[in-house]
């Protein structure tokens, strides 16, 4: 292929991408968040993991402890 034809196919493929974009529900709020989950997942993944073992250690009590003790290879019994 040649370089005028490649960059012709990029330059075509860009505008698809260029209207799809368009045509999305809120596109600045889509990239917005995805570049930020992209580039930050701790930020929302930390702060889940540590809301869900609080949810589930006030569920289900001393249970819970000795399952994820157990699952580290602690003394859980």
């Amino acid at each position: 292929m040649k370089e005028a034809d490649f960059i012709k196919q990029l330059e075509k493929r860009a505008k698809e991408q260029e209207a799809i974009m368009k045509g999305m529900v809120m596109p600045k709020i889509f990239m917005a968040v995805c570049f930020w989950f992209g580039n930050h997942p701790w930020r929302f993944l930390i702060p889940l993991a540590f809301i869900l073992s609080l949810i589930f250690h006030f569920s289900f009590g001393h249970s819970y402890d000795n399952v994820i003790l157990r699952i580290f290879g602690g003394p859980g019994r």
